[in-house]
């Protein structure tokens, strides 16, 4: 059993107007087996079960709740050394045979979808006539042909042949179906939030070249591999040429057929959510349900709604090492890592956009990849080897600027953040993802994000920091610090929000446990990554749960602080009696808690054990955010399109707003006209109303949002000369950023060729 340590109340004696942190006090994380947590949400031991499917002895109880969210997606890998798939021609019809043959399979949770762009993609709507394209041929070979024999490649894929075909001694074919996991193709952040994660990430686009690249012919690479850039450099100028960028991208990886997208599975994940004893606020990710930052930020207890004990369970236990660098990479790990750490930007839940968490963005962009702002010649920015920050230079330009409004409070050694913990991570990032060209220690898992900053960094500057007191209730008054800088990028990615999200000023940890990990690293006690510690014969660096380590790092600790010790980076930004109070702090710390990880998001490691972990709630009363910061997203609005029709030289849109509301202590779902008056909650919903307009050739002509008129209705004016031919308008809209399994349309149109 885990030790309980429940947090303490910010202040006694107070009744504060802001609650920092979120809403349960604790939150415990152990291992479950299915049955286990079948009968823990039963009975009310147990609130949510994360990343699995309880095994109920029979029907689920009423209280039980669930939600869904993309979990795989199943490929079939044809070999063309085999002589029958020899041509890209043979493989396609192959697949194409085996796909029919599966559409009435009802096993694994299998959906048959020939894309690999699926309704859970924010970019969905970009591909809709071609993945009803994909679906018609597919069933238009219902019934032909024979099918080949097809082999399985483990136990989902070989649920799903044996329910089509059962005998499992069919002669190869060279055709294998097997199941790729989404947390598989999204490996681009680095858990800790370091600077230079691919911010687009979730997107369709995305997943779909981390899914076929590898099988792309090779006479299609340099395609690929220019698109992808083009794409990642934000080179489009507007939204049209964004679209057809993506459509080009996805049509080039599904050239050839070597792998071909057969389908996909939902992950289920069930919580309690009984009258009194259950949790209410739920939200969830469309790709990584229950196990993101945003369910621990929203879930409240129905008895505790400010306090209390969230249990979640998880089928296995941790495995990963626990640091910030290259750790918490396994299922509990990133569970945990979500309520220790406190990223700069947040993913949304519901589509490939992010939200300001730490830092606020503001973004001045300018088009074409020359840029055209002029970076200050006092901005910083990192030098390849990471050893030192260089002035940005006289005649240095970038095509966007970013102005962070930074909202900052102690990390839990008591710390306060400044200026070098914002700035540190990204010199920490270029030193360990470079080349290493002295033969020094490198994280292989930092190199893409290295690669990102060194190519799109072209400084950061801090511009000021502000002050301002605030009073939580009488006799308590605090100072909220906001640290101001400024962010200049070349090739930053074309949405707002992702080139945000490239390389904000921020860290979750201080940068002298940044400097204690790498110093660790450099000596040979450890390595960030599992692949590393495994190729150097070295321990995975472990921050808590590794008492040998620990010792280690605490003599490193006490060394450090007579020495003033501060990394190279940051020697003439820190004095040696700073950089010492720090050390000190450090070692205090570790030796209270027993671990390492001081960070300064809004729950501290408490207790741990070989199945899990106890997280306490920081009620630090300068920590800026608190209840509520994110409720916006839990059960966002869906629209349904009720009218999709052409009149005239205009496409004409009608919809309705399923609308959750809260009725005592359940949820309902309610549709209603959608007008400007529909509300989500207190809050009027944000509506965004898109289409796509695609020619007779296949090609993009134009996309962009529709408008909405005042009865409420939404249009498209089609442009005033089409050469003739046919035209499909790709319609859908969006409430409060929910692209979640979206409602669309597809209006098809024949156009004359006059004006």
């Amino acid at each position: 059993m885990l030790a309980c340590s429940a947090a303490a109340p910010a202040r006694a004696g107070h009744a504060l107007a802001h609650y920092p942190s979120y809403y349960p006090d604790e939150i415990r994380v152990e291992r479950a087996d299915p049955a286990a947590a079948a009968k823990g949400l039963g009975d009310g031991t147990l609130h949510a079960y994360v990343g699995a499917a309880p095994a109920f002895a029979a029907r689920e109880p009423g209280h039980v709740k669930s939600v869904a969210s993309l979990e795989s997606l199943l490929v079939l890998d044809l070999d063309p050394a085999v002589p029958a798939l020899a041509s890209a021609e043979a493989r396609c019809a192959a697949a194409r045979g085996v796909l029919a043959a599966l559409g009435d399979v009802q096993a694994a949770g299998f959906v048959r979808h020939p894309y690999p762009v699926t309704p859970f993609h924010a970019d969905y709507l970009h591909h809709l006539d071609r993945v009803e394209a994909a679906r018609k041929s597919v069933e238009a070979r219902a019934g032909g042909a024979s099918v080949p024999p097809v082999a399985a490649k483990g136990p989902v894929a070989q649920a799903i042949v044996a329910a089509r075909r059962p005998q499992a001694d069919a002669p190869a074919s060279g055709i294998t179906l097997a199941e790729v996991r989404v947390e598989d193709l999204d490996t681009d952040d680095a858990p800790s939030g370091l600077p230079g994660g691919a911010s687009w990430t979730k997107a369709g686009w995305h997943q779909a070249h981390r899914l076929l690249a590898p099988h792309v012919e090779p006479q299609r690479r340099e395609t690929v591999d220019g698109l992808l850039q083009r794409l990642g450099d934000g080179a489009a100028a507007d939204l049209t040429q964004q679209v057809a960028l993506e459509r080009d991208l996805v049509a080039a990886l599904t050239e050839g057929c070597r792998r071909v997208v057969a389908g996909y599975r939902l992950r289920r994940e069930h919580f309690n959510a009984a009258y009194s004893g259950g949790i209410e606020n739920v939200a969830f990710d469309s790709l990584h349900g229950l196990n993101a930052p945003v369910f621990l930020r929203t879930a409240k207890l129905k008895d505790y709604p400010w306090n209390g004990s969230l249990r979640l369970a998880l089928r296995e236990p941790p495995r990963a090492a626990w640091n910030p660098v290259a750790g918490f990479t396994d299922p509990a790990g990133r569970l945990i890592w979500s309520a220790l750490g406190d990223d700069a930007m947040m993913r949304n839940p519901f589509d490939a956009e992010w939200t300001a968490n730490r830092a606020r963005p503001a973004v001045t962009r300018m088009h074409g990849r020359s840029g055209g702002l002029k970076v200050p010649d006092d901005a910083l920015r990192p030098r390849d080897d990471g050893l030192r920050f260089d002035p940005a230079g006289a005649r240095t330009v970038a095509s966007v600027r970013i102005e962070y409004d930074v909202l900052a409070s102690p990390f839990l050694d008591g710390s306060e953040t400044d200026v070098a913990d914002l700035i540190y991570p990204y010199a920490f990032v270029q030193r360990w993802g470079g080349a290493a060209p002295d033969g020094r220690a490198r994280e292989p898992a930092l190199a893409a994000s290295a690669d990102r900053l060194r190519g799109r960094l072209a400084g950061v500057r801090p511009v000021r920091v502000d002050r301002k007191p605030f009073s939580l209730a009488e006799g308590l008054d605090i100072v909220q610090t906001t640290s101001v800088l400024e962010v200049y990028l070349r090739d930053a990615p074309a949405g707002d929000g992702q080139a945000a999200a490239l390389a904000p000023p921020w860290s979750t940890v201080p940068w002298h446990l940044l400097a204690l990990m790498e110093e660790a690293v450099g000596r040979g006690y450890a390595a960030f990554s599992e692949a590393e510690a495994r190729r150097r014969n070295v321990p995975w660096l472990d921050l808590a749960r590794d008492a040998a380590m620990r010792g280690r790092l605490m003599a490193l600790c006490a060394e450090f602080a007579r020495e003033g010790f501060r990394p190279p980076a940051l020697a003439d930004r820190v004095t040696r009696e700073d950089a010492s109070a720090r050390w000190r702090a450090l070692g205090r710390f570790a030796e209270e808690h027993g671990h390492f990880l001081a960070t300064n998001g809004p729950y501290r490691l408490a207790a741990w054990s070989a199945d899990g972990a106890v997280l306490g709630a920081v009620r630090e009363a300068s920590y800026p955010l608190g209840f509520g910061t994110f409720d916006p997203q839990v059960d966002p609005p869906r629209a349904v399109i009720r009218r999709a029709a052409k009149e005239a030289d205009t496409i004409v849109v009608q919809a309705d707003a399923d609308v959750t509301v809260k009725v005592e202590r359940h949820t309902e779902v309610r549709r209603e006209k959608l007008t400007r008056s529909t509300a989500h909650g207190t809050r009027g919903v944000h509506v965004l109303a898109r289409y796509v307009l695609i020619g007779p050739d296949g090609a993009v002509v134009r996309a962009g949002r529709m408008s909405w008129e005042p009865d409420d209705r939404f249009k498209v004016v089609l442009p005033r000369r089409l050469a003739a031919g046919r035209y499909a308008a790709l319609i859908a809209i969006f409430l409060d950023g929910n692209a979640l399994m979206p409602s669309t349309g597809i209006v098809g149109f024949e156009a004359d060729g006059k004006e």
